[in-house]
Protein backbone atom coordinates (compact mmCIF):
# COMPACT_ATOMS: atom_id res chain seq x y z
CA UNK A 1 0.00 0.00 0.00
CA UNK A 2 2.81 2.45 0.92
CA UNK A 3 4.56 1.36 -2.35
CA UNK A 4 1.38 2.66 -4.40
CA UNK A 5 0.58 5.56 -2.51
CA UNK A 6 4.27 6.87 -3.05
CA UNK A 7 3.56 5.85 -6.97
CA UNK A 8 0.89 8.27 -6.94
CA UNK A 9 2.35 10.94 -5.09
CA UNK A 10 5.59 10.79 -7.44
CA UNK A 11 3.31 11.17 -10.68
CA UNK A 12 1.43 13.54 -9.44
CA UNK A 13 4.15 15.78 -9.02
CA UNK A 14 5.20 15.17 -12.98
CA UNK A 15 1.66 16.46 -13.49
CA UNK A 16 2.14 19.93 -12.04
CA UNK A 17 3.78 22.69 -14.41
CA UNK A 18 6.99 24.42 -13.27
CA UNK A 19 6.47 28.05 -11.70
CA UNK A 20 8.57 30.19 -13.99
CA UNK A 21 7.25 34.02 -12.17
CA UNK A 22 9.69 36.62 -11.63
CA UNK A 23 12.32 38.30 -13.58
CA UNK A 24 14.34 36.66 -16.04
CA UNK A 25 17.53 38.09 -17.90
CA UNK A 26 17.61 36.52 -21.14
CA UNK A 27 20.51 35.92 -24.14
CA UNK A 28 19.06 35.57 -27.05
CA UNK A 29 21.66 34.84 -30.64
CA UNK A 30 19.61 35.67 -33.85
CA UNK A 31 21.03 35.76 -37.41
CA UNK A 32 21.25 39.73 -36.77
CA UNK A 33 23.03 39.58 -33.91
CA UNK A 34 22.41 38.81 -29.64
CA UNK A 35 20.65 40.79 -27.22
CA UNK A 36 19.98 40.75 -23.41
CA UNK A 37 16.02 41.49 -23.17
CA UNK A 38 14.74 41.54 -19.63
CA UNK A 39 11.26 39.10 -19.10
CA UNK A 40 9.17 39.46 -16.38
CA UNK A 41 6.91 36.76 -15.70
CA UNK A 42 3.51 35.71 -14.16
CA UNK A 43 2.08 32.36 -13.93
CA UNK A 44 -1.10 31.01 -12.84
CA UNK A 45 -1.73 27.31 -13.56
CA UNK A 46 -0.14 26.87 -17.02
CA UNK A 47 -1.00 30.29 -18.13
CA UNK A 48 1.89 32.75 -18.70
CA UNK A 49 1.54 36.88 -18.94
CA UNK A 50 3.88 39.60 -18.09
CA UNK A 51 6.26 41.61 -20.19
CA UNK A 52 9.38 41.20 -22.52
CA UNK A 53 11.83 44.25 -22.50
CA UNK A 54 14.75 44.89 -24.94
CA UNK A 55 16.32 47.86 -26.76
CA UNK A 56 14.84 47.26 -30.03
CA UNK A 57 10.93 46.67 -28.85
CA UNK A 58 10.96 48.50 -26.05
CA UNK A 59 8.31 46.68 -23.79
CA UNK A 60 6.03 44.15 -25.36
CA UNK A 61 3.57 42.51 -23.44
CA UNK A 62 3.89 38.62 -23.35
CA UNK A 63 1.04 35.72 -23.40
CA UNK A 64 1.94 32.30 -23.17
CA UNK A 65 2.05 28.62 -21.35
CA UNK A 66 3.42 26.65 -19.45
CA UNK A 67 3.24 22.29 -19.78
CA UNK A 68 5.69 20.24 -17.44
CA UNK A 69 8.76 21.37 -18.14
CA UNK A 70 7.86 22.92 -21.62
CA UNK A 71 7.24 26.99 -21.76
CA UNK A 72 5.54 28.70 -25.10
CA UNK A 73 5.25 32.51 -25.25
CA UNK A 74 5.56 35.39 -27.42
CA UNK A 75 4.82 38.84 -28.13
CA UNK A 76 4.18 41.31 -31.06
CA UNK A 77 6.70 44.53 -31.39
CA UNK A 78 7.19 47.07 -33.13
CA UNK A 79 10.99 47.40 -34.17
CA UNK A 80 11.83 51.21 -35.76
CA UNK A 81 7.63 51.15 -37.48
CA UNK A 82 7.41 47.64 -38.15
CA UNK A 83 5.31 45.06 -36.23
CA UNK A 84 7.64 41.75 -35.95
CA UNK A 85 5.44 39.04 -34.44
CA UNK A 86 8.18 36.66 -31.88
CA UNK A 87 7.09 33.31 -30.63
CA UNK A 88 9.84 31.60 -28.00
CA UNK A 89 9.41 27.69 -27.08
CA UNK A 90 11.88 25.88 -24.78
CA UNK A 91 12.38 23.65 -22.00
CA UNK A 92 12.57 24.43 -17.71
CA UNK A 93 16.17 22.89 -16.82
CA UNK A 94 16.03 24.29 -13.36
CA UNK A 95 13.69 26.64 -11.28
CA UNK A 96 16.37 29.07 -11.98
CA UNK A 97 17.61 28.02 -16.27
CA UNK A 98 15.57 27.79 -19.33
CA UNK A 99 16.86 27.89 -23.01
CA UNK A 100 15.25 27.17 -26.08
CA UNK A 101 14.62 28.54 -29.71
CA UNK A 102 12.69 31.32 -30.79
CA UNK A 103 11.27 32.79 -34.04
CA UNK A 104 11.30 36.42 -35.44
CA UNK A 105 8.20 36.39 -38.09
CA UNK A 106 10.36 37.40 -41.39
CA UNK A 107 13.54 38.02 -40.07
CA UNK A 108 14.68 34.95 -38.47
CA UNK A 109 13.31 31.22 -37.94
CA UNK A 110 16.40 29.84 -36.07
CA UNK A 111 17.12 32.45 -33.28
CA UNK A 112 18.22 30.76 -29.56
CA UNK A 113 17.91 31.78 -26.10
CA UNK A 114 18.72 30.52 -22.40
CA UNK A 115 17.50 32.86 -19.70
CA UNK A 116 18.91 32.94 -15.87
CA UNK A 117 16.24 34.33 -13.18
CA UNK A 118 17.56 36.97 -11.59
Amino acid sequence: MLRLICALLLCMSFAFAEDVSGTWQVTVETSQGSGTPTVVLQQKGEQLTGTFNSQIFGEAKITGSVKGKTIEFGFEGDAGGQTIKVSYQGTIESPTLMKGTAVYAGFDDQATWSATKK
